[in-house]
């Protein structure tokens, strides 16, 4: 095939940019080479017809669709189809969860008996008296656990 058959070919089959398809219908009228090459490729794309469709073998749905339900089956998530190292995993992250859970539990300032007017959380008071506010009592938690208990500068 020459490059002039290709681009005969993507014009049967729609596939230029209006401006080529344009230019390449001039290059066909003036062109009686061409003109003939595009009339035969058009003649032959427009007699080309799909064979007619076959019936399916007996019984297909039904063997596609029991293969289909095996293989869900086979993938479905459950823990008795877990890897024994996924079940590890994930028992080790629930009670590392917990412990830490605990930890921070531990360590939290205790409320003032009191709570303030803007709510429980606003009213934390730590054992120096000086009242912090939830994100202040983050931010200290991470400079603790960052710096190994050195306060920095704050932005």
């Amino acid at each position: 095939m020459t490059s002039s058959t290709n681009e005969l070919m993507s014009l049967l089959r729609d596939e230029l940019a209006a401006d080529d398809a344009r230019e390449l219908r001039a290059r066909i009228r003036r062109d009686p080479e061409l003109a003939a090459d595009f009339h035969r490729l058009e003649r032959t794309w427009n007699g080309l017809e799909p064979p007619p469709p076959s019936p399916l073998p007996t019984g297909f749905t039904g063997r596609v669709m029991a293969r289909v339900h095996d293989e869900k089956a086979a993938r479905s998530l459950s823990w008795s189809a877990a890897p024994n190292w996924v079940r590890a995993t994930a028992a080790a992250s629930l009670v590392a969860g917990a412990l830490l859970g605990i930890g921070v539990g531990r360590s939290w300032p205790a409320a003032d008996a009191s709570p303030a007017a803007e709510g429980a959380i606003a009213g934390l008071k730590v054992s120096s008296g000086e009242e912090l506010s939830l994100a202040a009592v983050y931010w200290n938690l991470i400079v603790d656990s960052t710096t190994g208990g050195e306060p920095e500068a704050r932005p």
